[in-house]
């Protein structure tokens, strides 16, 4: 996913291949004719074909193909790549291209693809900004659009924007979003991209807006002419041990206005420190299995994720990491900490633990760590779910171990979500489909202005019918849509301090609808809710967006959950008090 404007482009450097001859379809009659040998020459376009259909409506195996070969993505030749796409099979010509897309980001790994599916303006435009590695242009008023067909509210209006700013579809009175595109248009868009992204040196950008709707813009802000200034100055003057690296400069730059938020959730993370988020929230990863996060200054455990060596070590929720190997963890961000307890299978780390006052060094082992996030079983006659986090593919793993329970004819489930840090928002809905009724108020995401809320449905579960915006509030509230599978089975949910986000809106929804009975102890009070942006160079960065608020309309940030059955499991033996409560009752 990629949203906003980036500082810095991706530039790729084209090397020419020797061109082929000119396709027999196109001569210099067609008006993009000089677009598609361009295209050509640069082996953009697939090699030994004859024939480019110019006039071909593209598919949509067909745009992410050009488009990156155009970013500079040349796979081999006669490879088989296995995707996770179920349309694909490895052996076709576009599965590299496909994977490539899961491995960067931009799509999601699961379902299908749709490879020969026709693909309209708006999205095939976005696909190739997201591979080519341009930030959407979030930055504009409703006089840089010329088109009559885009209101600045629409969720076309970035891309459209972003298309002007290219000279793509000059002078046209419609940008017609939704409707299909051909071969050559799309070989005329890449063309004019490739040949006007800006040198990674250039200065940056000033977008100039109205003086009425500049209160909150950088080209507003004299500040920013101080930023400017002192970066011309480091380039000019600046003489130091080392040769000044840009991407150290504005990495810093990012990291220092995030950090003025004050919001501990919202946080810039660097490529590598942001391949170790996206490792967690895959649940394959190296270290020792614990969340983490910064709480008035101090680092705080979440939880130890269950079958983990933290957990096995016996760290728990809100215990405070005081040192990592004899290093104090005062004035370190959360990315340095959590690098220091990251390290290969193996070794080990050592952590002061403070906890009621006392300190306690804990020496872990790290492990290779691939969690399943979801596993089922039968206790007895109840089938019993434990949902470690709530990854991409969590709701499909719940409903199949759903379907396995079933068949051994349960009378009640039990569900565990102790230790669960959250994960993906459409995760923990898909589970609720199955626990409630359809139609049953799940939950609902406050925004900052109705506009974030519009953008917010359109652009995500609106589509399925889940999502209704709220006619006067800055609001997306979400409903159930599935068939409610377990509707009708007693449920009990387990809780404790390590129960966050995705966890306490899945608990809040079922115990506010009297769908379940919770178990255990106070959740965390995490009522926030954070998009993801994954930009082209490895980087990230994670925004709070809004406020969670339960079905009765209740937010959870410090106001933790407080289970119906306040059950404390003794540290001194290895009984699980909670579980057998939750099975016998």
């Amino acid at each position: 996913m990629k949203k906003h404007v980036i500082l810095g482009l991706l530039i790729t450097l084209l090397i020419p291949y020797a061109a082929n001859a000119s396709f027999i379809d196109v001569d210099s009659s067609h008006p993009d004719q000089k677009a598609i040998e361009w295209l050509q020459e640069r082996n953009i376009t697939p090699p030994d074909k004859t024939k480019f259909f110019p006039d071909k409506l593209i598919t949509k195996g067909e745009l992410y193909e050009l488009a990156w070969r155009a970013a500079g993505y040349i796979p081999d030749v006669g490879i088989n790549v296995q995707t996770p796409f179920s349309d694909i099979d490895s052996s076709s010509r576009f599965a590299p291209y496909a994977k490539k897309a899961v491995d960067t980001g931009i799509i999601k790994g699961e379902g299908t693809f749709l490879p020969n599916a026709k693909i309209s303006r708006a999205d095939a435009l976005k696909s190739i900004f997201d591979i080519m590695g341009i930030g959407i242009t979030r930055v504009y008023t409703k006089d840089d659009l010329p088109f009559k067909d885009v209101r600045p509210s629409s969720r076309y209006a970035p891309i459209a924007k972003t298309a002007i700013e290219f000279g793509i579809m000059e002078g046209q009175e419609n940008f017609l979003p939704k409707e299909k595109i051909t071969r050559a248009e799309i070989a005329d868009d890449i063309y004019r991209i490739s040949t006007l992204l800006p040198a990674p040196t250039q200065t940056i950008k000033i977008i100039q807006v109205p003086q009425e709707e500049t209160s909150n813009t950088f080209s507003s802000n004299s500040k920013f002419r101080i930023l400017l200034d002192v970066w011309d100055k480091i380039h000019a003057k600046y003489v130091g041990k080392e040769p000044v690296d840009d991407n150290k400069l504005l990495y810093g730059a990012i990291n220092g206005m995030v950090s003025k938020l004050g919001d501990k959730y919202t946080i810039f993370q660097e490529p590598v420190n942001a391949k170790s988020f996206s490792e967690a929230l895959s649940g394959e990863f190296d270290g020792i299995g614990v969340s983490i996060d910064m709480i008035d200054g101090k680092i705080k455990i979440i939880s130890p994720l269950q079958g983990t060596p933290a957990s096995k070590a016996g760290l728990k929720p809100n215990d405070t990491i005081v040192e990592i190997d004899k290093k104090s963890t005062t004035g370190l961000s959360l990315n340095d900490v959590s690098n220091m307890i990251k390290g290969r299978t193996g070794s080990a780390v050592d952590l002061l633990i403070e906890r009621d006052g006392k300190k306690t060094t804990f020496s872990i082992t790290r492990e290779h760590i691939r969690l399943e996030a979801v596993t089922g079983e039968m206790k007895g006659d109840v089938g019993y779910i434990i949902v470690r986090n709530f990854t991409e593919s969590s709701g499909i793993d719940f409903a199949q171990q759903v379907k396995k329970l079933l068949a051994k004819n349960p009378k009640s489930f039990v569900i565990d979500l102790r230790d669960n840090p959250g994960g993906y928002l459409d995760a923990s809905l898909q589970m609720l489909d199955t626990l409630v009724t359809p139609n049953t108020r799940l939950a609902s995401i406050k925004f900052l202005k109705r506009e974030n809320a519009e953008e917010f449905y359109n652009e995500s579960s609106g589509k399925n019918g889940r999502a209704e915006l709220s006619p006067t509030d800055p609001e997306v509230i979400f409903h159930s849509i599935g068939n409610g599978e377990l509707a009708k089975y007693p449920i009990r949910v387990l809780i404790n301090g390590g129960s966050a986000s995705a966890s306490e809106i899945m608990a809040a929804s079922l115990k506010e609808n009297n769908r379940a009975t919770l178990i255990g102890e106070k959740s965390f009070g995490k009522g926030t809710v954070q998009e993801i942006t994954d930009y082209t160079d490895g980087s990230l960065y994670k925004q709070t967006i809004g406020k969670w608020m339960t079905p009765q309309e209740h937010n959870l940030t410090e106001n933790p959950i407080s289970p119906d059955v306040i059950i404390k499991n003794n540290d001194k033996t290895a009984a699980d008090e909670a579980l057998d409560y939750a099975l016998k009752n």
